[in-house]
């Protein structure tokens, strides 16, 4: 029973809390440049009928682990599952916390990671959190803290393009795009007879998640679409999911390190 236990827990040489303190310190003191601490964020909340509440977390996990596989620079931090989702608070199971709760623990981290030694980098699987994120990064910096975050999914526009039927009005919430990623990363969690027909009703601005309008509302989803279903995830498919997991998984790393190459040095002048 134990060692099925411990099969749940990320472990190994990409792990951040697999090491000991000791091996936080060697591995800090060993490298010329910050080693990158990798944070996945996501949320626990509504994905319509047909997929998990843990979806975001879960990706947001599984794309951090995949891209800094094997990479000695870089440890992929336990996930900080829950997002700021008031906006799913209508359909139950959805856990929220506040902008201001979910910015004031991302910085608490980030900055113990960054006293250490290590580059904080926050890789985000929730679209709610995309604005807090950016507020708690300007905060760390007024603390000279560097630290740097992205959405997995912000990377994806032209691969979505490719790989799904209307990338456009099909991607959102819950959408064709989230629904292939499940189906090929935990193809069990994707209840395949619920998923709805039809798109996302018209509203403004335009709620998919490629629209990329200028306006900012904050709008319950139950009011967007009754299901909370943004997109149409009928267009999904496995082959699709293996294909954009790929991609975010490639994007992601190389993003990391990236950031690693521009801000990892231990001290600016």
């Amino acid at each position: 029973m134990s060692g099925a236990f411990s099969e749940r827990f990320p472990k190994g040489p990409t792990s951040f809390a697999w090491m000991s303190s000791p091996d936080a310190a060697r591995l800090m003191k060993s490298m010329q440049n910050r080693p990158v601490a990798v944070l996945p964020t996501g949320a626990v909340e509504q994905h319509g009928p047909h997929l998990p509440m843990g979806l975001d977390i879960w990706l947001a996990s599984a794309v951090a682990l995949a891209a800094c596989e094997d990479l000695e620079e870089v440890r992929v931090c336990e996930p900080f599952a829950y997002g700021s989702s008031q906006h799913h608070r209508a359909f139950p199971g959805t856990m929220s916390l506040s902008p201001q709760t979910f910015i004031a623990v991302l910085v608490d981290l980030c900055k113990c990671l960054w006293e250490d030694g290590f580059l904080p980098v926050i890789l985000n699987g929730h679209g709610g959190n995309r604005a807090a994120i950016q507020v708690a990064i300007t905060t760390l910096g007024r603390d000279e803290v560097v630290s740097a975050g992205f959405s997995y999914f912000d990377l994806l526009a032209d691969a979505a393009s490719q790989a799904l039927p209307d990338y456009s009005g099909g991607t959102g919430h819950a959408c064709a795009l989230e629904t292939s990623l499940m189906m090929h990363v935990i193809p069990e969690s994707v209840r395949e007879a619920l998923i709805p027909a039809g798109g996302t009703p018209q509203s403004w601005p335009d709620p998919h998640l490629y629209a990329g309008s200028a306006v900012t509302v904050w709008r319950p989803f139950e009011r967007i679409r009754e299901n909370g279903v943004i997109g149409t995830p009928s267009e999904a498919s496995p082959q699709a999911g293996a294909v954009l997991f790929a991609e975010a998984v490639r994007r992601s790393r190389d993003t990391i390190l990236k950031i690693q190459a521009e801000y990892g040095q231990r001290s600016y002048p």
